[in-house]
């Protein structure tokens, strides 16, 4: 008998099963059905998942809480485990390939997809299909999508999907028969077939719930820390409390605004004793100064003719290393010193006095913010040229009390002439060769904007570090900005030297910002600030308007387009960070419509890092969304965001005036709060209202008319210390 039984166990393990072979899970009020031969799964009755293709299931076992079985065609082991409101699945493979689990149902109203801040995107709608099917289909869950979840919703309930393993996913978007299709898969590879796939499903009754829920696992794995545990480290941290952050451009030693007498100036360089800055000059530039004939110029053509001064003088000043050499950052800064040795030396007599000069970061401008009771301020610069140039103005900023940062980078390798320019990718040959990402068919992932190679992180570490410590101090600044680390931004290395999984080149990017904050101990900024990397870091800028459009030929190539933003010209105020510009009708729909913005990103990392808009697109650059934007970001307790020069400074200062007014007042009391609640207070979704974990409340009308006594275009804050303060945008 005991044979026979055997048998028949044997036979009906090797059979595919059916629906009806669905197993109940349920610890706690909710019971989950899933189907272990397709990975439908149910949640009291909705399917939160459509079936995947069927596949035999071999040695099926369950318990109320837990069920194991193993896809013996694809030599795939998974666990399924009930545990109150989630539902963990436990995914291993015993070979490498992909897996495909998810398939949206049809039935959901509403997608929550954390690009950028967050979206909630309504499933019937035209403009969000043709965007996520033409611009986002084919989405990694560690760059792409800036937290590892998405979120579906139905009946005033929540259901997340919780990527544990956020790394080697995709996820797709398609359309058939005017329905959106989404899709997701996992490949096991080389790399991580080790390692299991592992995916929480949550079910909730709150908008946030699956940002609340992702929360708690990283605090409950060790993967989250707070802005007062990264304060603790980093003490000048506590300064961007409150802060307003502001680029200061041009790197270079003069301003056109440091000319005191431009006629004797244009005399001087046609004349024997400037003959050394004529001959530096290009036959344009010289043209342009002998039409002049000793004549004031233009307005318009006082800034070309500074940068041709600017180019000159450096030009003269040879800077006698290479980055082949350990000396090549040092001799940057002795570069600069020569410079301005020379400047004053040549044309002293026409200028303003030294300590006066600069486009950007200068003593002009410190001194117009600081007067301006901007008391609170993060500055930084496109690179460390203009700190090296102005190492005064860097002095008087931070005894403004002020942080100062400079642009920097390791993502990317390029050989040596190729783009000078280019500075933070100047690295030492040899690091550029054997740290160059390996792809899979054997050659080298080409670097940002085709030009060298995108570097590994783990193998350029110990030269960051060098590097990072060398730079801060010869700069003296007190923060730094890391491009691109923040952002997730990780593949698969397969050079045979130091063959890299795509999880491990996120933990060498955390490692590098991590290093930098317990080392240095001065706070550290990124782009984005994607979960995958955000532990480490205080501040990040991409998160609440994010880089879109970039293959949009209206906006980076039409120069006759509304849309157009700008060409990367002057270098002391490029016109793609300064000029305004128009937002293409999809684009005002999909990322600036309030209605569609969720906070997730602030539900998970509000008091843990600050997050503000891309430097591409700050405050200023929109003038059809400028409200809106002002309002988001208060809404969310997140900064502002402006660029500056020393050409702007009077055009802009109003704005940053009364930007920063609003936010310090409400920062300093949440920075060190959770988001945990959101709301819409009217039906069409135009008020909207957070909560955090004081109790304190942000209410915002983005309407038309008034709702309650919040008046149009309004923010009130209710605040838990007892203060009633209304912000009304312009």
């Amino acid at each position: 008998m005991k044979i026979f039984l055997g048998t028949l166990i044997f036979i009906a393990t090797l059979l595919p099963l059916s629906s009806a072979s669905a197993v109940l899970l349920q610890q706690g009020e909710v019971l989950f059905n899933v189907d272990p031969a397709t990975l439908k799964i149910s949640i009291d009755e909705v399917v939160v998942n459509d079936p995947q293709q069927a596949q035999k299931v071999s040695e099926l076992r369950n318990s109320p809480t837990q069920a194991n079985w193993r896809w013996p065609d694809r030599r795939i082991q998974i666990t399924a485990t009930a545990n109150g409101n989630d539902l963990r699945l436990t995914i291993s493979s015993a070979r490498p390939q992909t897996l495909n689990w998810f398939s949206m149902p049809s039935h959901f109203s509403m997608l929550q997809l954390p690009i950028g801040e967050g979206s909630r995107i309504p499933l019937d709608n035209a403009e969000w299909m043709a965007y996520l099917t033409s611009e986002l289909s084919g989405l990694d869950t560690n760059f792409d999508l800036k937290l590892p979840f998405w979120g579906l919703e139905k009946y005033g309930k929540t259901y997340s999907w919780l990527l544990l393993s956020p790394f080697s996913n995709q996820v797709s978007f398609t359309k058939a028969s005017n329905q959106l299709m989404m899709k997701s898969s996992h490949e096991f590879n080389q790399f991580n077939q080790h390692h299991s796939f592992d995916v929480l499903l949550h079910a909730g009754i709150m908008p946030l719930s699956g940002a609340i829920r992702y929360r708690e696992y990283l605090q409950q794995s060790g993967q989250f820390s707070s802005l007062n545990d990264k304060i603790e480290t980093a003490p000048e941290g506590k300064k961007l409390i409150g802060a307003t952050h502001i680029y200061l451009w041009g790197n270079t030693l003069l301003a056109q605004e440091d000319v005191k007498k431009w006629p004797g100036l244009i005399g001087f360089l046609q004349s024997a004793a400037g003959a050394s800055l004529w001959q530096s000059m290009d036959s344009e530039e010289r043209n342009t100064v002998q039409q002049l004939q000793e004549r004031e110029p233009e307005s318009w053509q006082k800034q070309p003719l500074t940068e041709a001064i600017n180019r000159a003088l450096v030009a003269l000043v040879p800077l006698g290393s290479t980055p082949d050499k350990p000396s090549f950052l040092v001799a940057q800064q002795q570069q600069a010193v020569k410079v301005q040795q020379l400047a004053q030396q040549l044309l002293g007599n026409f200028l303003v006095p030294p300590e006066q000069w600069g486009p950007g970061l200068s003593e002009t401008v410190i001194n117009s913010l600081h007067q301006a009771g901007l008391s609170r301020l993060w500055l930084g610069t496109d690179n460390w040229t203009a700190a090296f140039m102005h190492p005064q103005a860097v002095k008087l900023a931070k005894g403004a009390g002020y942080l100062v940062a400079s642009y920097d980078s390791y993502d990317t390798g390029i050989p040596q002439g190729l783009n000078d320019s280019w500075l933070t990718a100047q690295l030492p040959s040899e690091i550029t060769e054997k740290c160059a990402i390996i792809r899979a068919d054997g050659t080298k992932k080409p670097g940002f904007g085709g030009q060298g190679y995108y570097l590994n992180p783990g193998c350029v570490l110990p030269f960051s570090q060098i590097r990072m410590r060398e730079l801060t101090r010869l700069a003296g600044l007190n923060s730094l900005f890391l491009d691109v680390d923040g952002t997730g931004m990780v593949s698969d290395d397969y050079q045979p030297a130091h063959p890299t999984s795509a999880a491990q080149m996120a933990a060498d990017r955390n490692a590098r910002m991590a290093w930098f904050s317990n080392t240095l101990k001065l706070p550290l900024g990124s782009e984005d600030g994607n979960a995958v990397t955000a532990r480490h870091i205080m501040f990040a800028h991409g998160m609440e308007t994010w880089g879109f459009g970039w293959s949009d030929k209206d906006m980076r190539h039409n120069k006759k387009s509304p849309y157009y933003l700008g060409a990367w010209w002057p270098s002391a105020q490029p016109a793609t960070f300064f000029t305004p510009a128009t937002v293409k009708p999809r684009y005002r729909s999909v990322v600036f419509d309030p209605r569609y913005r969720l906070p997730l990103y602030q539900a998970v990392f509000h008091d843990s890092v600050i997050t503000t808009h891309h430097w591409t697109f700050d405050n200023l650059k929109f003038s059809d969304v400028k409200t809106t934007r002002a309002l988001l970001s208060q809404l969310y307790n997140t900064p502002p965001l402006f660029n500056l020069s020393r050409s702007t400074l009077k055009a802009r200062l109003p704005d940053i005036i009364k930007a920063d007014d609003s936010f310090r007042v409400l920062h300093q009391v949440l920075w060190d709060k959770a988001l945990t609640g959101f709301r819409w207070l009217d039906r069409d979704g135009w008020v909207q209202q957070t909560t955090f974990s004081d109790g304190s409340m942000l209410t915002a009308n983005f309407g038309d008319r008034a709702f309650n006594g919040i008046a149009v275009q309004t923010l009130r804050a209710n605040l838990a210390d007892g203060r009633n303060l209304d912000f009304r945008q312009e």
